[in-house]
């Protein structure tokens, strides 16, 4: 699984067109993309809906990176200089050819390992992009409960697979890992909200004062309890903890007084959506200036 040679396969077939195709599709990973869906659904459908999606994107994207920083393993590149990194913005530099696993259940090799381990790139497994294709795409359809959406989301999230491997930035090995994490999230969170009782559950406990019922020790527990821990631990950065705690804060209390109305006309919701995306971006700024 972390074999090279289907990267190069795969390379073999490549052209100038595929490649920006890949890359274009690849793009809807990154978190430009996935925050401008996340700002569309909430402010232009639903703010609840937009919330939960929110939630498991998030969550998703934490556990993820938790499981990269945990593993530590290289990327398809970086172990076989014979593997071109497709995708910009990568320091592509190595002393290794040939290098990557030498059976298929086999890890790179160890110097390979220890060396990509100093320099300062993302490590590789479990894949980030497929675990939060699976988070959207299969959050999306999980929230809006849409028989379209269930048959778009495998479809997508297969597409987003094959453009990490083809631009040679995951091995096989790392697309199963993120499938894995995503699948078991996701599953998580269709067995919490996926039903209408269970999304009653999840609401009346952030309206509710805190008490000992189980949906409201789990939901201020995920929201606010396990952040704050997670960046005590270093395991998340105080920034972004600081950011999910705050935006879990407003929420609550805006849910406590009463969320405006989801209604309206198309402007309307156009609106609203441009009125979200400033507000992000004045936030993300202030946070890149303290």
């Amino acid at each position: 699984m972390f074999q090279t040679g289907v990267h190069i396969a795969l390379q073999s077939q490549a052209s100038d067109w595929l490649t920006w195709l890949m890359l274009q599709i690849t793009a809807t990973g990154y978190y430009r993309f996935v925050i401008v869906m996340v700002i569309a659904v909430m402010f232009g459908i639903s703010l609840r809906k937009g919330f939960l999606l929110f939630q498991i994107i998030a969550w998703t994207a934490v556990l993820s990176e938790i499981a990269k920083q945990f593993f530590g393993l290289p990327r398809p590149f970086f172990s076989d200089s014979r593997v071109v990194c497709l995708e910009p913005d990568w320091d592509v530099a190595t002393p290794f050819r040939a290098m990557g696993g030498n059976s298929f259940l086999a890890l790179p090799a160890p110097e390979v390992i220890d060396v990509y381990r100093l320099k300062n790139l993302s490590f590789g497994f479990p894949s980030g992009h497929v675990s939060g294709a699976i988070a959207m795409w299969g959050g999306l359809a999980t929230i809006f409960r849409s028989r379209i959406l269930a048959w778009l989301a495998p479809f997508a999230i297969m597409l987003i697979a094959f453009t990490r491997m083809y631009l040679g930035v995951h091995f096989l090995a790392d697309v199963i890992g993120g499938t894995l994490l995503g699948g078991l999230l996701l599953f998580f969170a269709w067995r919490l909200i996926g039903s209408d009782p269970g999304r009653e559950r999840f609401f009346a406990a952030a309206i509710n004062r805190v008490s000992s019922s189980p949906p409201g020790i789990l939901y201020f527990f995920l929201l606010f309890v396990l952040p704050l821990l997670l960046a005590l631990f270093s395991l998340l950065s105080a920034k972004f903890a600081g950011f999910y705690i705050g935006l879990n804060a407003a929420f609550t209390l805006a849910l406590r007084s009463g969320l405006p109305q989801d209604a309206g006309s198309l402007p309307m919701r156009l609106l609203r959506v441009l009125l979200g995306g400033l507000l992000f971006w004045l936030l993300s700024l202030a946070l890149r200036l303290t």
